[in-house]
């Protein structure tokens, strides 16, 4: 079984480690890349049309660039390593969702982004300090569309035309976000662990995204929380 390091300062330190700690950091290097363009293609894009006012049309377009440039570094640092292609595997099962309405791409902000932010805390503590480094650097960007999200989402809902829509999309998206952390018996999650590349086991990470996005549904928004299991057996790790 492998020490659990400390820092390892970039690429060249990183193979010389062996393959399980390139391979293992490469998997989450690579999530990121898939993920980080399927957002900006499948959320921000397309609601650059549905937003509903030019100052909106450009926050939307802010988002889909951050979003698309939180690609492009996190693509600069799969080649660093020399990873294979990305998109050999699919993204995330939650851009199945599809966008219809500003509101509903409201609260994919204030949801999805959420949940982006509570792996990137974990990994902003990352072994591997060129991933933490850029964890760091993007949470101030990640940060602000959470928070265009919540509070969007705090004025739609005290709308009685459009609080019904933010309920429906808000229990629709969590749902739909727990598989986002992985499975709760993932052997990635142990490996990832033991390299210190990870801090968090899914179900904690999974846990801390319902307690945060309860604060937002019920608290914020005085709405119910869905009924979820903050466990996932799901058939990828």
């Amino acid at each position: 079984m492998p020490r659990t390091l400390e820092t390892v300062a970039g690429a060249d330190e990183a193979r010389a480690l062996g393959d399980e700690y390139v391979t293992a950091v490469g998997k989450i290097i690579n999530s990121h890349v898939r993920n980080e363009a399927a957002g900006a293609a499948v959320f921000d894009e397309p609601s650059i049309s549905l937003a509903p006012t030019p100052r909106e049309k450009w926050l939307a377009c802010r988002m889909a660039m951050e979003e698309y440039g939180h690609h492009l570094k996190f693509n600069k640092l799969a080649a660093q390593l020399g990873l294979e292609d990305p998109h050999t595997r699919p993204p995330l099962s939650v851009f199945d969702f599809e966008v219809r309405s500003w509101t509903e791409y409201v609260m994919t902000k204030a949801i999805v982004d959420l949940a982006e932010i509570v792996l990137m805390e974990d990994l902003c503590e990352c072994s591997y300090l060129p991933l933490a480094r850029l964890c760091r650097s993007l949470m101030p960007e990640e940060r602000f569309h959470v928070r265009f999200g919540a509070t969007t989402a705090r004025r739609l809902a005290a709308d009685p035309a459009t609080r019904e829509e933010v309920r429906a999309a808000a229990h629709r998206l969590i749902t739909m976000t727990l598989p986002f952390f992985g499975r709760s018996d993932s052997p990635n999650n142990e490996l990832f662990r033991r390299w210190g590349i990870k801090r968090l086991t899914n179900d904690e990470c999974r846990a801390e995204f319902v307690r945060r996005t309860r604060v937002l549904l019920c608290d914020d928004l005085g709405l119910d929380y869905p009924e979820v299991d903050p466990r996932w057996r799901g058939t990828t790790s």
